[in-house]
This record gives structure tokens, C-alpha cells and sequence, in this order.
């Protein structure tokens, strides 16, 4: 019975995570088609909490594409010159990440870089981790297992 529940509960997870996936595409969808602002509270997260030193900001959606790079783009850019804080991008929920979002992430890199703090990457699976080293990006990003493990260094 026991194994059953957890097969549930289980189940349910990745429901609601497809659900709030899902969700995710059409308002990046729909923004796009009609020319209107995203709200970009349910496509990024900033979490100041972990941390005194960094600021996290979480990608919620499963693929980084030139729809929503710009949103993401003035969501950092926000983030940096309001905390002034050290960055950890979190792109855990990522399956799938095209160039178009790896320049903002690269243009991320080089303002810390100006202002002389630090910018790490998590990006855990290392299925994902050959697309940094083949583009060369490797030597551009730290990327880092975890939030924890990026937040120590």
C-alpha cells in the first residue's frame, strides 16, 4: 500500500510540474504572438534568502530560447543593479537551452565581471554539460552541480 502511495505522489509531482510547464510555454507563447509584455513572475524566480552574498535566479520553464531571452535579460539586468550582489543562475529546469539565451547569459558574465563579482551557473546534469565545453562556453561559465555547491565557491 505504501509503495502505491508513493507511486501517486510521485505521479502527481510530474503532473503538476508538466501543468506548470505547460503553463509556462503558452503565456511565452501568447506574449509573443500578440506583442505584449510577459509577466515574468512565473517564468523567473529570485531568491535572495540562501544566501548574503548571492542572489539566485531560477529559470521555471524547460526550454531557454531567443522567446525568452529578452524577458530573461531584463529580469537580471534588474536584479544586478538593484542587489549588487554576486549571481547564480539556476537552470536546472532546462532541458534544453539555445544560443540566443547563452549570449545574455555571456553578456550576465561580462557586467559581473565589470563590477567585480562573481557569476556561476547551475546546471546539473551532466548530460547538459558537453554543449559548454563544445561551444567553448566552459571556459566562459563556471557551472556547478548545485545552488549550494555554487553559493560555497
Amino acid at each position: 500500500m505504501e509503495e502505491l502511495k508513493t507511486k501517486f505522489d510521485s505521479s502527481t509531482q510530474s503532473t503538476n510540474r508538466f501543468e506548470e510547464r505547460l503553463k509556462n510555454r503558452f503565456a511565452v507563447e501568447s506574449s509573443s504572438l500578440l506583442n505584449r509584455e510577459m509577466n515574468t513572475s512565473n517564468m523567473f524566480e529570485k531568491d535572495n534568502s540562501q544566501s548574503d552574498l548571492f542572489s539566485i535566479l531560477k529559470i521555471k520553464f524547460e526550454r531557454a530560447t531567443l522567446r525568452e531571452a529578452s524577458s530573461f535579460k531584463k529580469f537580471m539586468e534588474n536584479a544586478i543593479s538593484k542587489d549588487g550582489r554576486n549571481l547564480v543562475i539556476d537552470l536546472n529546469e532546462c532541458e534544453f537551452v539555445d544560443s540566443s539565451f547563452f549570449g545574455v547569459l555571456v553578456a550576465g558574465v561580462k557586467r559581473m565581471k565589470v563590477m567585480e563579482k562573481k557569476f556561476h551557473i547551475v546546471y546539473e546534469s551532466k548530460n547538459k554539460l558537453p554543449i559548454f565545453s563544445a561551444s567553448g562556453l566552459d571556459k566562459v561559465f563556471i557551472v556547478y552541480n548545485s545552488v549550494e555547491e555554487a553559493i560555497a565557491c
